[in-house]
This record gives C-alpha cells, sequence and structure tokens, in this order.
C-alpha cells in the first residue's frame, strides 16, 4: 500500500532492538517474495494500522482503547496490540 502524496523526510528514533527487527522484516520479505520492502515503507505501513485502529476506536470505543486515551508510547503499543488479539482470538 503506497501512499501516492508527497513524502516529507522525518527522523526518528528507534531502539537498536526495533532498528534490527525493521532490518529483519525486509529481509525476511525479500527472501520470501523476492521483493524490495525499504525499513520507510515498514514504518508508514505501520502508521497507516495504528490510523485504521485510531478510526475503529473512535466509532468503537467499547471495543478498542481511543488512541487520544494514551499517555505514552508504550500505552499505544498496548492499544495495537490488544486489537490485533482482539480480531484474531475468538470472542467470549
Amino acid at each position: 500500500m503506497e501512499n501516492k502524496e508527497a513524502l516529507k523526510r522525518v527522523n526518528l528514533m528507534l531502539s537498536r532492538g526495533d532498528s534490527e527487527w525493521l532490518n529483519a522484516v525486509a529481509t525476511e520479505i525479500q527472501q520470501n517474495t523476492g521483493a524490495t520492502i525499504s525499513r520507510s515503507e515498514i514504518v508508514r505501513a505501520a502508521l497507516a494500522t495504528m490510523a485504521e485502529l485510531h478510526g475503529l476506536a473512535t466509532r468503537f470505543p467499547g471495543q478498542f482503547m481511543p488512541l487520544r486515551c494514551c499517555k505514552t508510547g508504550e500505552e499505544l503499543a498496548v492499544s495495537g496490540i490488544l486489537a490485533v488479539r482482539r480480531a484474531v482470538m475468538p470472542q467470549p
């Protein structure tokens, strides 16, 4: 999913582990598909995922933690993880 809007350069501070994970995902994609995906494309895909979650949480606050309620990066991560788990785990 490539956004056709003009790109703007920004600097991100990542942990060494996060940086290594981005490299590993890019390598895994290339090994499995032959496609070259940049770290920037992976980050943009993650942002698109969080934007979708933000929209869902606004429409369904009882099912998803609204991102506007998060106070830390860790809370944002937990919100995303819980949304993924909700999507794949059977609901009682």
